[in-house]
């Protein structure tokens, strides 16, 4: 009985190997791993898991990553160490500050949209940016109806009682986050910041727009574009902006959110 169980073990695996190797699309990949790991636990018991992660480890090193402990931030292209979310204090009513792993890491101040699903921005901007890790001084505000400015000042003034020297200083402004960025740039200027992502801001009425394509066209290496074909609520302006920067890109999916994982990809490059 014991040897045609392992003979029925053998032939699984061996099958299922052959089934994960031919998926080279890397959902369906990551699909079949999982399948691999519930299907052969369930057929051969507890003990078949450690065989089950040491062949994973073989055939894809990175398939083992996801056994790392919960909020640690793993990734080939992102940062190590605690979720910024899970790491981050709160700066009285603006949003939430995590420290990266030096005093040297470079600032994000990031201003999100509207609720998406019943989620503030103050959470649902960590969905994409618990991939850096701790490789930023990251402050992330709890709302599209923060002041700018009064957020800046508040995270300035815990940066000063920490001793910390952010290297560089970045603006994301993501859908209505285009309101405290400008709060923001018109009190310290866009030359407070090293680097301004602009992703998919909402541009809807002529001050806004002018601010914006205004800012676009004066810091033209500086500010870079990520945006989806409706999310700027005016094609004049999105054109105008994509047209002048040196780096802009059209989100591939047209998805709104999506363009929040372009954005923070070539944020992680940049840093």
């Amino acid at each position: 009985m014991i040897r045609s169980y392992v003979i029925m073990a053998l032939v699984f695996i061996i099958s299922t190997l052959g089934y994960i190797h031919n998926k080279r699309n890397r959902m369906k990949h990551l699909k079949s791993i999982d399948e691999f790991k519930q299907v052969n636990e369930q057929l051969f018991g507890s003990d078949t898991k450690e065989l089950t992660k040491g062949l994973l480890k073989i055939m894809d090193p990175k398939s083992a990553e996801g056994d790392s402990k919960d909020g640690d931030s793993k990734d080939n292209k992102g940062g190590t160490g605690p979720a910024p979310d899970k790491a981050a204090g709160s700066v009285g009513d603006y949003g939430k500050f995590s420290e990266g792993a030096s005093k040297s890491s470079p600032l994000a101040i990031v201003f999100g949209g509207i609720p998406v699903g019943g989620k503030q921005s103050g959470e649902y901007m960590y969905d994409f940016f618990n991939k850096t890790g701790n490789k930023l001084n990251l402050f992330v505000a709890a709302n599209a109806n923060v002041n700018g400015k009064s957020s800046y000042d508040s995270v300035t003034k815990k940066l000063n009682q920490g001793s910390i020297t952010p290297s560089k200083k970045i603006l994301y402004l993501f859908s209505g986050g285009y309101k405290p960025g400008m709060e923001l740039l018109k009190s310290v200027g866009a030359d407070a910041f090293d680097k301004i992502y602009l992703v998919d801001i909402w541009m809807g009425n002529a001050s806004v727009s002018d601010f914006y394509t205004k800012l676009a066209k004066e810091n033209k290496g500086k500010v870079e574009y990520y945006y989806t074909s409706f999310g700027g609520n005016n094609n004049t302006a999105r054109n105008a902006i994509s047209q002048t920067v040196l780096k802009s890109s059209e989100n591939s999916k047209n998805d709104h959110m999506d363009t929040n994982n372009d954005a923070v990809g070539a944020l992680m490059k940049y840093i």
